[in-house]
């Protein structure tokens, strides 16, 4: 029955469109009369073609006269006041293709004489925005954020007399103008707010790592005293007995010097992994987020994937801070390592899929381990973003499984021999800013303390990671 009914709505319709020679589309609210746009329903449209003749319109376009062309440009701009652009670009083309006419700027072209008081006011906007500084970067934030409120009193006044140019029922070019004053400056006080936060989040990192450099001078102050003290003792007591302090002596100087280790990765974990979210991360966000400015309307312009870069960029840097609070944790002597047995696929997925690579990342069943999930994800991480980040393959993925008792990291990528992998262990420090090496540091001291021992084997396409858990 559907069809029956389907097939008399096509008929009737090819009979409409061979006798009357019109095409309606219903978008537009367009009637094409022989290959002509028109709108019945508007009197002016329907005088406006009556006085060329839809005849006429369909002859050479560069035939018609300079009172035809006149005339399409007045079609032109009715079609374009009831949102027919369709129908407003044939007009236009028409009178474009014309030889006196002259072609039309990009910009808006006021053809009414703008009233005196409406003139001054576009040209104050125009002033407000050229005073608006092109670089912020001798700005101090104090005075960003002054600039922001400035400019928000602004926006909130330009909107009134936005409201007002409507009801007066001013042209829509003046509206237009208004309009784009508003969207421009809406677009600078964003950056502006943007730059604000970004210089605040700077700020809090250099404190951040004076902190840590604090905490790693007290460290380094605790150790001579210990020494010293174990020193004035071995001159007390007898020769095995000074031996047997010895020991001690050695061993707590081992254990300073891992959790000085641990701390300056913690440090390095700040500089390095959080570079990614705020140097990566938000300011990507932040350039989406210029293009489609003014964000009146966030659906109206369609930047929910700018806004959701922007939190992955947050998201990433939370899980940083969760990296490095764990791993300060490591210098209390008080403190034990904290595990528990963990479903590792569930975890490590379960932490990836919050990532922007997640589906570039494979994670096969991997079992049931004792890990510290936070320092264990981060250890991971820092393997699979080598992998990806050095990587000269069309398609970059990583893959993560299980082989003799071995988890297995492996990439698709240029490869790394063992002997590069042992020279990127040794090849970290203060003088040396090895990102490869930084990241697998991090790794191997994190997968250590779970008492696990990581090596890379000889592989023939990309790098093999394998890290002994049993």
């Amino acid at each position: 029955m559907k069809h029956l009914l389907l097939t008399i709505l096509l008929l009737c319709v090819t009979i409409n469109v061979t006798s009357q020679t019109r095409i309606i589309d219903p978008e537009q609210s367009i009637v094409w009369v022989k290959g002509i746009p028109t709108c019945p329903e508007d009197p002016q449209i329907t005088a406006l073609i009556n006085k060329i003749g839809i005849d006429d319109l369909q002859k050479s376009k560069r035939n018609i006269t300079k009172n035809e062309a006149d005339i399409c440009r007045q079609l032109g701009k009715a079609f374009r006041q009831k949102d027919m652009y369709e129908g407003a670009d044939w007009y236009f083309e028409r009178v474009k293709a014309h030889v006196e006419i002259v072609k039309l700027e990009p910009e808006v072209v006021f053809e009414e004489e703008v009233p005196a008081d409406i003139a001054a006011s576009l040209q104050s906007d125009k002033e407000f925005l050229q005073s608006i500084p092109k670089s912020f970067e001798n700005v101090s934030p104090t005075d960003m954020k002054k600039l922001a409120q400035e400019i928000e009193g602004q926006i909130e006044k330009l909107i009134k007399e936005k409201e007002a140019l409507i009801k007066s029922h001013a042209s829509p070019e003046v509206i237009k103008a208004k309009d784009e004053s508003i969207k421009s400056l809406g677009k600078e006080k964003t950056i502006i707010d943007l730059t604000v936060k970004e210089e605040e989040m700077k700020i809090e990192t250099v404190k951040l790592k004076d902190d840590a450099k604090k905490l790693n001078n007290y460290l380094i102050g605790a150790g001579i005293t210990i020494l010293l003290m174990f020193l004035g003792i071995m001159v007390l007591f007898q020769r095995k007995t000074i031996k047997g302090q010895d020991k001690e002596i050695l061993r707590q100087l081992a254990d300073i010097n891992t959790k000085n280790t641990y701390l300056e990765y913690a440090a390095r974990i700040i500089r390095h992994d959080m570079h990614s979210g705020i140097n990566t991360y938000i300011p990507r966000g932040i350039s989406s987020l210029e293009k489609r400015l003014p964000a009146d309307t966030i659906k109206e312009l369609k930047i929910e994937g700018s806004l959701k870069m922007v939190r992955e960029g947050l998201n990433h840097t939370q899980r940083v801070y969760k990296s490095v609070y764990e791993f300060t944790n490591l210098v209390k002597r008080t403190v034990d390592f904290d595990t528990d047995e963990q479903d590792v696929t569930q975890l490590l997925n379960g932490y990836f899929e919050k990532t922007s690579y997640a589906k570039q990342v494979s994670i096969s069943e991997l079992g049931v381990l004792p890990v510290n999930s936070i320092l264990f994800c981060n250890a991971i991480e820092n393997l699979v973003k080598n992998g990806l980040k050095y990587n000269n393959s069309e398609n970059k993925t990583v893959s993560i499984f299980i082989e003799d008792n071995h988890i297995i990291v492996q990439d698709n990528g240029i490869g790394m021999t063992n002997r590069e992998f042992k020279k990127h262990l040794k090849s970290v420090s203060k003088e040396n800013n090895d990102e490869i090496g930084l990241g697998l540091n991090i790794s191997f001291a994190i997968l250590k303390e779970h008492g696990f021992d990581m090596e890379c084997e000889e592989n023939e396409i990309g790098t093999k990671i394998k890290i002994k858990v049993k």
